[in-house]
Formats: structure tokens, sequence, C-alpha cells
């Protein structure tokens, strides 16, 4: 009698389907899935009371009057951030406090990535508003205004239809992110509307005094902190950021002040996405999901190993990354390999000699780097069904092998 395959099924192509994908491993395989505590989804009753209790300062629709003009950053699909949830709130909180809906911007905060055509618009902010509001999108590299320069050294330069406005809101999510320790906050500023050189500046780790930076890192984080004393420049008045939950559901709302806001968001995600790994598996697959739209974005899946205090595969282990990469390759001007600061060396090379299997639909070898390509110790494939050859390939009928269904918003413990 032929033993059946196991299946795993790991959620799969954010914003473009968000359905299952099954990944196949052989019967004697032992198999953990490592999933984040998450939280359930804390439906528009939750979304109001986090709008009525601000952290840090005084409700939005307060700070709101007397002021005429506002601008609303959001994040772009890159993010998993269900924004067409929390923009109705965050209007009734604006016209509570005296704002003409007429007055309002969007601006998608793309900072170095693509623009967004309508239907990513209507993707990530609902019919209804984009027939409301107005919405533009950011560029980095014009319609710029200078500021001046941090502490840090680095130069301010902002999109000036959100400079124009009196009023100025961040609407984005709080996931683990390996530069400022977490992504929200300031971060949806710069990089989010600000201009070329200011994010050049900031991400070149040299500029900002070296290795103070990383992830799970915040107060100390010197990327972070750079783009909290920019984000004060510019007049911040408020944030609404989102935890999700591996559904891409709302685990909990954060509003009020650019930082005292983001640290109780920071707090709860930890709480929330921090897992249980193992120690020296066999196998570890990471799944790039809810960050998986563009392949640019696979080494966001290595969060759950680059926070864990221990190796979770030994040294002639494997590690698989999986992503839909529902775009393709992605772009980036600055990481993308064309860009100032290109990602194009072999991400193998932090893990030592183990294997890497990089698994994806929608790219070919070819959209690897040179680097890449010529490792022998990365392979590349796009089915499954070659990746599962590898595996046994390298592991045979019996391998210990965790899986871990959203790595881009895990980190982990063990």
């Amino acid at each position: 009698m032929v033993e059946k395959d196991q299946i795993v099924s790991v959620p799969w192509a954010s914003w473009f389907g968000d359905r299952e994908m099954e990944l196949s491993f052989p019967a004697g395989w032992s198999l953990e899935v490592c999933n984040p505590p998450g939280g359930p989804d804390i439906g528009e009753v939750g979304i109001r009371e986090a709008f009525a209790n601000p952290i840090g300062s005084p409700r939005i629709s307060e700070l709101a009057r007397g002021h005429r003009n506002v601008a609303i950053v959001v994040d772009d699909l890159s993010r998993p951030t269900p924004a067409s949830r929390v923009l109705p709130v965050l209007l009734e909180e604006l016209e509570a406090g005296g704002i003409s809906l007429d007055n309002v911007l969007i601006i998608m905060g793309v900072a170095c990535h693509r623009q967004l055509m309508r239907e990513d618009m209507e993707k990530k902010l609902g019919k209804d508003i984009l027939r409301r509001l107005r919405v533009k999108n950011h560029f980095a590299w014009d319609h710029l205004a200078y500021l001046g320069t941090t502490s840090y050294g680095t130069p301010v330069h902002v999109n000036k239809d959100f400079l124009a406005a009196d009023f100025k809101v961040l609407l984005g999510g709080i996931l683990p992110h390996g530069g400022p320790g977490f992504g929200g906050g300031a971060k949806l500023f710069l990089p989010g509307v600000t201009g070329i050189q200011t994010t050049f500046h900031n991400h070149r780790p040299e500029s900002i005094g070296g290795p103070a930076k990383g992830l799970n890192r915040v107060d100390d984080n010197q990327s972070r902190l750079d783009m909290e004393e920019a984000a004060r420049m510019a007049g911040i008045d408020a944030i609404a950021n989102v935890v999700v939950n591996p559904k891409r559901e709302i685990a909990a709302l954060f509003v009020g002040d650019l930082v005292a806001a983001h640290r109780a968001g920071v707090a709860f995600a930890r709480q929330a996405l921090t897992t249980p790994a193992p120690v020296n598996a066999d196998v570890v697959v990471l799944n790039c999901y809810p960050k998986d739209t563009e392949f640019i974005q696979f080494g966001l899946a290595f969060n759950p190993w680059h926070s864990a205090s221990k190796p979770l595969v030994h040294e002639r282990g494997t590690i698989v990354v999986t992503s839909a990469a529902s775009e393709g390759p992605g772009f980036h001007s600055l990481h993308g390999p064309d860009g100032a600061l290109p990602n194009i060396h072999s991400p193998r090379a932090q893990f030592g000699d183990r294997r890497m299997i990089l698994f994806s639909p929608n790219i070919n070898r070819l959209d690897l780097s040179e680097e890449m390509r010529a490792d022998p110790g990365l392979a590349f494939c796009a089915d499954w069904a070659e990746a599962r050859a590898l595996l046994e390939q390298y592991h045979g009928t019996s391998a210990r092998c965790a899986i871990f269904p959203v790595a881009a918003m895990q980190l982990g413990a063990n």
C-alpha cells in the first residue's frame, strides 16, 4: 500500500485572490506548522473604539478643528493594510471636526515602488472612496519641497501636496521589518512620501551611524529615529496603524500620536506575531505571504530566522522560500537590480552551507541576479513538484520539516 502525501495549505497571493496554496510533502516526513497567535478580527466596533480612544493625543475630530485641508497617506499593495475598512471611520472623525471631504486628499505612499493604477487603488481603498475623494500617487523623483536636514544628516525632501495640507494623517500597518524594526508609524512618511535622496540617505547604513538598525529593534534604532525626526519636521498630526492577523483581518488598530501609538502597536504585534520556532530541523519552509505581491520582497520571509535565537535548520539542512509574486519580479527604484542599493547578492550567504530553494510560479530563473543564479547551493523552482523532488533528493523519505505559513509577518522564538 502506497502512503499518501501530506498536504499543508498556506495563504497565497495577497491582494490577488488571497487563496490557499497546497504544498505536498512525503508521507514519512514529520511536519510542524508554525502559526503565530494572531488574534480575531476586531470588527467595525473595534475600529470605532480605537478612534474614540487615541493614544498620546486627543481624538482626530478634536485635532482637526480649525483646519481646512487634509492629506491622508495610505500604503500600497506591497503592504497588507485593509485601508478600505479604516478610512470610513477616519473620514467620519474628520467631518466631525469640521472638515469637508472635498478638501481631503489621499496620497498613495508608494515610496520607491511602482505607481498604482485605478484597479490597485480600488483594492486598497474601496470603490466608494475612489468615487468620493481625490486620490494621487506619490512620485519620489519630482514635485518635492525641501524641509531641512535631520540630526542624522538626512536631507528631507517631501511631496508638495502632502506639505500643502494643514492636517496630516498616516494610515498603514505594523509588521516586522529588517530596517526600522517594524513598519508603520513614521515609516509611512519616510519613505512613503519623501524624495529619492531622502530615502537613499536613510536606507544607506553608513549614513546614519552603521549598525543601529534591524529587525524587532525600535527604540534605539537610528533608522527609525531618523524617520520620526523627519516626520515631526513635516508636522504629522496623527496615525492610524493596524496589526493584521494571518487572514489579513484587523487584529488591532492603534490611533494617535506618531510615536506613542506606534509603540503601543509594536508591543501588540510582538505578542501577536511571535511564533515558537524549531531548532535544527532538516527543512524550514518560509512563505512570504502577506508580502508576496512581488518577488523583490522575498527577503522578508527570513524574519522568523533572523529573530530566533537559535538556527531553525541545521548546517546540512534546507531553507525553502515560497512566494506567489503575483506581479512578477517587482519594482523598487533603490533596491531593484538597477537601483543605487541593489539587492543582488545571493541570500544564502547569510546561512552558511545550508541549501536554499526559491519557489515562485510567476517569475523565472533569469529574473534572479547573476550572483544568485551562479550559487550552486541555491535552486529556483517555478513549480512545487520540482521543489518537492529536490527536497526528497536532499533529505529522503524521512525528515523533520517546519512550515511558517505567513513568515513575512512572523517573529521566531526558540
